[in-house]
Order: structure tokens, then C-alpha cells, then sequence
């Protein structure tokens, strides 16, 4: 791989942030062949329909040439048809909205699809040229029904976390059906972006498979659609670029633990936080702020994110055969990126480095259990599981667990020198990490 396409791979991806306000919607036309790329509105509204009607090469002739280097015709119709496999057949175009941005134009386009709408963000440049592209679903919340479903040796029981509030999220309780007593209950942090409540990832559903194994196991599991994906609009919209991990993350958690307050078979004295990834950074603040039990920590870090993405950018780069002069190019253009906060707004980067997790590991005395795999490239054993012993040495409630050959989603890793498609569609949550976690709560 060139260094040139190597870098649009690693920073393209960086670009796009939440922040909305509304325009009117126009109407769609059948059958594109042409769009008009002079017309702000129109364009996005188009671009939209010639992926709707499969003419790919048409949308991707506006393309700036970092997005062809890093978006092939082919590429974007595979991107295409798998989100909206699982969304469903196309039925219509609901809105379009303008995002705010002091150097884009960002337009956010909505479609409706038999099973749930699509949002597409579209990044224009100065030149009207396409500069990012995101998809994400947007649930139908008219349609969750919120009967019991009957598992095997575990009830599914629909909920709504948040509720009454602008941004209300569907969610399930995974209830032990067998348990006597109080039940323990975990409450599921996600990561990074938008994600649903399965965190549903490289088809891997990592927070199903965690809330199936421990209410198997008699603890009981809330998890829920992360704020962003299910009202990514709305939440621009709101916030814009004016946003921390509070209103994207914390606040949420806070509001499953209040569902779970009002849940007569939870014992409350033995509600705990899982955090995976950014949800493990997160997992020390979230504790303290909603008075938990304890939190389990998972492929988490007590670093900066700054450093983190950084980080992963340079295992990239080292992992391509390119020449010294290359390598060069890249680390400049990544150093470059990170003094621009790699794309995120700058408030979220600065206001997450005033709450280290350090400062909320040090004082606590509740009890962690900090959890990490080996082969994982985006948070690394030997750097931030290490740091993570250090601020714990000495002090005997924190617990860790090391797993040899698990990644970042804490499933079986296949390659010597993994990258993303290490993480094989299917692939089911490792037990020996889930049986830990069970004997750990019930430790407690």
C-alpha cells in the first residue's frame, strides 16, 4: 500500500463528529444520473438517491481525491448494501439536515427502510467535493414492543432507558429466570461511535453474547442503543461540536442504573458498571458518579484517547512494507492530525483529559476488575494494562485478567499481527473472560 492511500485510510476515517441543525427536506427523484454537485441541498439529497438506486460510479464522481484513493466504486457499494441489508428495503426519503462546521459543509440525510432508517453524513469540502461519508441506523421507536421475551433460562425484558427525556433509548434487561433473592446486575458501556445495543461490530455482537452468558449464570444485564445511534440528528442537533463523553456516554449509564433502581428483584447494593473500550476509560467516572458497586474494566486505558489514536495510527504504519521516506511522510501527517484533536471536537478531547481515570482509580475503594487481551492492537497489554497494575499496586481491590490470544472485542485472534480483520463475522465473546466476570460478581 502506498503512504498516500495508507494515510486517507488512517485519518479519513477520524474526520466526521456530531453536530446538526435542521433544513427543510426536498424531494427525490427517481432514477439519478446526474447530480448536481452546485446545488448544496440538492446534492446531498442526491447523492443519497443514486446510492439508493445502485448507481454508484455516479455518486462517486464527486469524490475528492483522498476519498477515491480511500473509497473505491466497488467499496462504496458494498458499504451501501450491507447497511441497508439490515435496514431493509428502501421506502422513502425522511429529512435532510445541515451540520454545522466552520471548515465543511455536512449534510445529514435520513431514508426510511422497512426495518429501520438509515442516516447518511456526508462531508462536502470548500470545493463541494465529497470528503467523508458515514452511514448509521436510526431505530424505529414506534415499533418496540415491549412484551417479555422468553429465553432460555433467562428473560429478555424490553425497557426504555430514559424515558421522558429527549433522547430516549430501547434496551433490555436479561433477567436470570432461576435466581432466588436479590440478583446482581451489570450495566453494558460501549466504546467509540455509534452502536446499538448488541455492539454489534464486524458482525460480532460482543454486548449479546456478554448479557446471554451472565444471566445465564444468574446476574442480570442491562444494555441499550448508545445515544449516538439511535438519535445521531437529534443529538447534533443539540450539541453540535459542544459536547463531552457526559452527554454522549455517562449520563445514559446513569439513567440504566436509575431503570434498574426501579427493578424489585435487582439487589442495589450489587449494581456494576462494564465498560468496553472508551465505555472501560470511562468505567472509573461512571462509578463514582452513580455510586456503583464496583466496575468491570475492559480492553480499557488510563491514558489520554489523544495518545491511544495515536498509537493505533503508528501500528498501521509499521505494519506496511513502504519505504523509510514514507514512513516519514505518514508520522508527519499523523502528528499533524493529532494537533487538530484527529477530527474530534476539541471540548471532548479537552474536557476527557480533566477527568483522568487515574484521579477516580486512586481514591476509590470500590472493588475493579481490569481485564485485557493480548493480541489487542487498538489498547495494548504491555502500555495500558500495565499502567492500569501500577496505579493499582499495593491496593487489594483490584483484580486482573490476561488472556492470551483474545482482541479488542475479547474474541479468539487468527493472525500473528492482527489488524481489523481479525475480527471474523460469527465470532462469538471467548468464556474464559464471561466466566471470570461471573465469578467475580458473585464474589462480591
Amino acid at each position: 500500500m502506498r503512504a498516500h492511500k495508507l494515510a486517507a485510510t488512517l485519518l479519513a476515517l477520524l474526520l466526521l463528529t456530531l453536530a446538526s441543525a435542521s433544513c427543510s427536506p426536498g424531494a427525490v427523484e427517481p432514477g439519478i444520473s446526474k447530480i448536481d454537485w452546485e446545488d448544496p441541498e440538492l446534492r446531498a439529497e442526491q447523492f443519497v438517491t443514486a446510492l439508493v438506486n445502485g448507481d454508484f460510479r455516479v455518486a462517486a464522481e464527486g469524490f475528492d481525491s483522498a476519498m477515491k484513493r480511500a473509497l473505491s466504486v466497488s467499496a462504496l457499494r458494498r458499504a451501501w448494501e450491507s447497511t441497508v441489508t439490515q435496514a431493509g428495503s428502501y421506502i422513502s426519503l425522511e429529512r435532510t439536515e445541515i451540520i454545522p462546521h466552520e471548515e465543511y459543509s455536512i449534510y445529514l440525510v435520513t431514508t426510511r427502510h422497512e426495518i429501520m432508517g438509515v442516516s447518511t453524513r456526508i462531508v462536502f469540502d470548500t470545493d463541494g467535493l465529497v470528503a467523508g461519508l458515514f452511514f448509521s441506523y436510526v431505530p424505529n421507536y414506534d415499533e418496540w414492543d415491549l412484551t417479555p421475551i422468553a429465553r432460555e433460562g433467562f428473560t429478555d425484558i424490553p425497557i426504555i432507558v430514559g424515558e421522558g427525556t429527549d433522547f430516549p433509548l430501547r434496551g433490555f434487561i436479561s433477567m436470570p429466570d432461576s435466581v432466588s433473592g436479590g440478583v446482581p446486575a451489570v450495566i453494558l458501556v460501549h466504546g467509540s461511535g455509534p452502536q446499538n445495543m448488541d455492539l454489534e461490530a464486524f458482525g460480532i455482537t460482543v454486548f449479546k453474547d456478554i448479557a446471554e452468558h451472565l444471566a445465564h449464570n444468574g446476574i442480570a444485564v442491562l444494555r441499550y442503543d448508545k445515544r449516538t445511534y439511535a438519535h445521531g440528528a437529534r443529538f447534533a442537533v443539540q450539541y453540535g461540536d459542544d459536547f463531552t463523553v457526559w452527554e454522549e456516554t455517562i449520563e445514559d449509564a446513569l439513567l440504566a442504573k436509575a431503570v434498574l433502581e426501579q427493578v424489585e428483584r435487582v439487589d442495589q447494593d450489587r449494581i456494576y458498571v462494564l465498560g468496553l473500550s472508551l465505555g472501560g476509560m470511562l468505567a472509573p467516572r461512571i462509578a463514582d458518579a452513580g455510586d456503583f458497586a464496583g466496575a468491570i474494566i475492559m480492553a480499557g486505558s488510563p491514558r489520554s484517547l489523544m495518545d491511544i489514536i495515536l498509537d493505533q495510527n503508528k501500528y498501521f504504519i509499521e505494519l506496511n512494507p513502504i519505504s523509510a521516506s514514507e514512513r516519514i511522510s505518514l508520522y508527519a501527517q499523523v502528528d499533524a492530525a493529532r494537533k487538530q484533536f484527529f477530527g474530534m471536537p476539541e471540548k471532548y478531547i479537552l474536557e476527557m483529559d480533566a477527568h483522568p481515570p487515574e484521579s477516580f482509580l486512586a481514591a476509590t475503594d470500590k472493588p475493579f476488575l481490569i481485564m485485557q487481551g493480548m493480541k489487542d492492537f487498538q489498547v495494548y497489554a504491555d502500555v495500558d494494562f500495565e499502567l492500569y497494575k501500577e496505579i493499582a499496586r499495593g491496593r487489594s481491590n483490584f483484580e486482573f485478567r490476561l488472556y492470551d490470544n483474545l482482541n479488542h472485542l475479547f474474541t479468539l485472534s487468527t493472525m500473528e499481527k492482527p489488524t481489523l480483520d481479525d475480527y471474523v463475522a460469527g465470532s462469538k465473546v471467548d468464556p474464559a473472560p464471561l466466566n471470570d466476570i461471573v465469578k467475580w460478581v458473585n464474589e462480591r
